[in-house]
């Protein structure tokens, strides 16, 4: 910090030095213990202008002074969200109508068609992303007999931690002012809507007369078709596109489009440790390269394309206990790195482990 040598006994040291040569300054004397009080107030003063210098500054700012900063440009945390499921019951239910399931509870508010319905759940934050299971009415609904969550319609994200909003808010003030329907501004946009994890931008071009944004939901995941349209609905409408009736500016037209999932194949010579089974490492196999996987999704949207790296691969598979090596490692089929389509990320396919 800025004044981390201002400690009390180098204050005490500084004010000693000031006085009189002939004073007696020695520990004991009145003016030892005037200057001993005096120097831990100092030091504590030198503290809080240390933390008012620190909270200055966006790169260093508690979580508290950040936002307090950002607001002048007026950008936020992004709050936790509510997750969003279809269910299905075996007869039609009223709206607002609210069901639990394990600990979190449901609200239903749209009608999708006959006994399939949006819930919204009401407890915040990514656990509500995490398939309960079957739905049980807090109240008594006659004739009812089961419930069940069906596909995640738009995936929650948790209130956003410091590091992230500070990267964000940094990045923000930093590139482009965002304005008119550039590029900063449709990203922006993006960003603050509900499930929207990333996304790519695509300007016009003479063969292609409109705007093209791919993105990702807000787990890093290909979005379904639901949160698509309603992604497209707030962007710019169907029916109404160009006509500025959504957050795009008058004039565009704007397709939302969900980035596509490419499924990778893994094979490799893969050395098992004496007392393991391949059965049983799978398991943790798996987990490593979603693992690998997700970093890659979570870097996709400032990537012009994701390569799968073989050597990454064969890391994650020889992190797992048990696994004493990894060769000839192929990605659907090929023994070299993968280059995927711009906008794709890559899925977890079979693995294999050769003989």
């Amino acid at each position: 910090m800025l004044f981390d040598d201002k400690t009390q006994n180098n204050i005490m040291i500084d004010l000693k030095e000031a006085t009189d040569p002939d004073t007696n300054t020695e520990e004991g004397t009145l003016i030892d213990h005037s200057f001993r009080g005096a120097a831990a107030e100092f030091e504590q003063a030198y503290i809080e202008l240390g933390l008012i210098d620190q909270n200055g500054y966006a790169e260093t700012a508690d979580r508290e002074h950040l936002i307090l900063r950002a607001k002048e440009r007026g950008i936020e945390p992004f709050p936790a969200s509510n997750a969003v499921w279809k269910a299905e019951f075996n007869i039609d239910v009223e709206l607002n109508a609210r069901f639990s399931a394990g600990e979190l509870t449901y609200i239903c508010t749209e009608k999708i068609e006959p006994r399939k319905y949006r819930l919204m759940c009401e407890q915040t934050g990514t656990r509500g992303n995490i398939k309960q299971e079957e739905l049980a009415p807090i109240e008594y609904i006659d004739s009812f007999d089961n419930g069940e969550l069906t596909e995640l319609l738009k995936p929650a994200r948790d209130d956003e931690e410091t590091e992230a909003f500070r990267a964000r808010y940094i990045s923000i003030v930093s590139a482009a002012q965002a304005f008119g329907g550039n590029r900063a501004q449709y990203k922006a946009m993006m960003h603050e809507i509900e499930g929207v994890g990333a996304c790519k931008i695509y300007r016009v071009t003479q063969n292609e007369k409109k705007i093209k944004i791919y993105f990702l939901d807000s787990t890093y995941k290909t979005p379904n078709n639901a949160l698509v349209s309603d992604v497209q609905e707030i962007i710019d409408p169907v029916g109404k596109q160009g006509e500025g009736e959504g957050k795009a500016t008058i004039f565009h037209v704007v397709d939302i489009y969900p980035c596509i999932s490419e499924t990778v194949k893994i094979e490799a010579e893969i050395t098992i440790d004496t007392g393991y089974v391949w059965e049983d490492l799978l398991p943790s196999i798996q987990e490593r390269i979603d693992g690998y996987f997700l970093e890659l999704a979570k870097g996709w949207e400032n990537e012009e394309h994701i390569t799968v790296r073989i050597l990454k691969v064969n890391a994650a598979i020889a992190s797992v206990e048990g696994i004493v090596d990894v060769q000839d490692t192929a990605l659907n089929g090929k023994e070299e790195n993968l280059l995927l389509d711009p906008n794709a990320i890559p899925v977890r396919g079979v693995i294999l482990c050769r003989p």
